[in-house]
C-alpha cells in the first residue's frame, strides 16, 4: 500500500477544498510573435467551459479541408455533440436517454464508444463495491439538487420521503445492466424502471474526447481545457516550465490550499460537498449521491482531487473517492495507479505518495 502524506493545518487558516475549476489558475506569459494563444469560456454539458489552446503557426485550423474554424470552437462543438448525441439523459437524440426510454424491452443498439464506457463504468462499480453506479438515474432526479442548486434558492425544497427513496433505491444495482458484443454491433439492457445517469464521468469522457482532438491537430502546442470540475493539460506552454492548476480549499472555496505542477497529458477532476447542495434547516445535501444508501454521501471527507492520464479515470474516481472516503478510497486508487489528495472537514490534507510529486501547499498553509 502506498504510503499517505498528511499535512495538518493550523484552525484560522482551514479551507475549503478541491479545483478551482470554472476558471483554472494559468501561470501563462503572453503569447509570443509565433505561436497564438486562444481563450475562451461557454457553457456546455451543463457546466462552464474555459479553454486555453495555444496554436502554433496559422491560429485557424482546417476542417472538412474546406472550413476554417478556431480549434477552440471545434472543441466546444465535439462537447455539444457528446451531450447531444451520446451522454444526455434528457436529450432524446442522446444513447443514453434511448437506453432509458427502452428499459425493460430488452437489448438497444449503442455504439462502440457507449459499449466501451458501460463497461468500464460496470468495472469501477466493481472495484469500488458500489460506490459507484450509473444506474442512479431515478435517485438523481428524485433528489434533483442540481436544479436547485443551479438555481441558488433552496427556501421551497422538499426532501424526498425515505419511502420514496427506497422505492428508487430498489430500481438501481449496477449488476444489471447488461452488455452484449455481437457480429452486428454492441447491445445494452437495462430492467425496467432503471434509468441511467453518467454524470459521474460525463466530463472525464470529454477530456478523453477533446485530447483526441489535440492530438490530431499537430499546430496545437498547448493547451489547458476546464470541463467544469475536470481540467486536461496538454502540450507545453510557449514560455516553457510545467502547467499549475489551483487547488480550492472545500472549506472557503474562495482559497486555495495549493498548486499542482503538471506536464502535459494529465487529467484532474475534484468532486465536493460544496460544489452544488441545497440548505433545508440548517443541514446541507450535496449532489453527490451514494448509491449504496440512495442518499447524498455521508464521507469523512470535504473534497478530493485525482489525477490520472486518463479522463474517463479521473472523473469516475473522483465520485467513489468522495463516496468511500479517505482510507477506502486510496485502496480503490491503488488497483487504477492514480494518485488523490482528500481534504477533510477539518481542513486536513493526505494524499497517496505520488501526489507529493504534484501537488504544492501555499504558503499560507504551510
Amino acid at each position: 500500500m502506498k504510503k499517505m502524506k498528511k499535512y495538518l493545518k493550523m484552525p484560522r487558516v482551514l479551507r475549503r477544498a478541491t479545483l478551482l475549476a470554472m476558471l483554472p489558475v494559468f501561470f501563462l506569459a503572453g503569447c509570443g510573435q509565433k505561436t497564438e494563444c486562444e481563450k475562451s469560456i461557454d457553457t456546455a454539458m451543463g457546466t462552464v467551459i474555459s479553454q486555453t489552446v495555444y496554436v502554433t503557426g496559422n491560429s485557424a485550423t482546417t476542417t472538412n479541408s474546406e472550413i476554417n474554424e478556431k480549434i477552440t470552437d471545434v472543441l466546444l462543438q465535439k462537447l455539444n455533440d457528446l451531450e447531444q448525441k451520446e451522454l444526455s439523459w434528457r436529450l432524446e437524440s442522446a444513447e443514453v436517454a434511448r437506453i432509458n426510454a427502452a428499459a425493460g424491452e430488452g437489448q438497444t443498439s449503442v455504439s462502440p464508444a457507449m459499449a466501451e464506457w458501460l463497461g468500464r463504468c460496470r468495472q469501477i462499480s466493481e472495484e469500488s463495491a458500489g460506490a459507484f453506479d450509473v444506474s442512479i438515474g431515478r435517485l438523481s432526479r428524485l433528489w434533483d439538487i442540481d436544479t436547485w442548486a443551479a438555481a441558488g434558492d433552496s427556501g421551497d425544497y422538499e426532501l424526498p420521503r425515505q419511502e420514496e427513496i427506497a422505492e428508487a433505491l430498489a430500481t438501481t444495482g449496477w449488476q444489471k445492466i447488461q452488455l452484449e458484443q455481437q457480429a452486428d454491433g454492441d447491445s445494452v439492457s437495462i430492467p425496467a424502471e432503471m434509468q441511467l445517469d453518467l454524470g459521474a464521468m460525463g466530463k472525464g469522457v470529454a477530456l478523453d474526447e477533446i485530447l483526441k482532438i489535440l492530438e490530431a491537430h499537430p499546430e496545437v502546442s498547448g493547451a489547458v481545457i476546464s470541463v467544469g470540475g475536470s481540467i486536461l493539460t496538454y502540450g507545453s506552454k510557449p514560455e516553457g516550465g510545467a502547467w499549475q492548476i489551483a487547488v480550492t480549499d472545500p472549506l472557503d472555496p474562495s482559497e486555495s490550499v495549493g498548486v499542482l505542477t503538471l506536464d502535459g497529458g494529465h487529467c484532474v477532476s475534484t468532486s465536493g460537498d460544496y460544489e452544488r447542495y441545497v440548505e433545508v434547516d440548517g443541514v446541507r445535501y450535496h449532489h453527490i449521491l451514494d448509491p449504496r444508501t440512495g442518499s447524498p454521501a455521508h464521507s469523512d471527507v470535504a473534497g478530493v482531487t485525482i489525477v490520472t492520464k486518463d479522463g474517463f479515470l479521473s472523473d469516475a474516481l473522483s465520485t467513489a473517492c468522495f463516496v468511500l472516503g479517505q482510507e477506502e478510497g486510496q485502496k480503490l486508487l491503488e488497483k487504477y495507479d492514480a494518485e488523490g489528495l482528500f481534504i477533510d472537514h477539518e481542513g486536513t490534507i493526505t494524499m497517496t505518495e505520488g501526489m507529493r510529486q504534484y501537488f504544492h501547499l501555499s504558503n499560507s498553509q504551510k
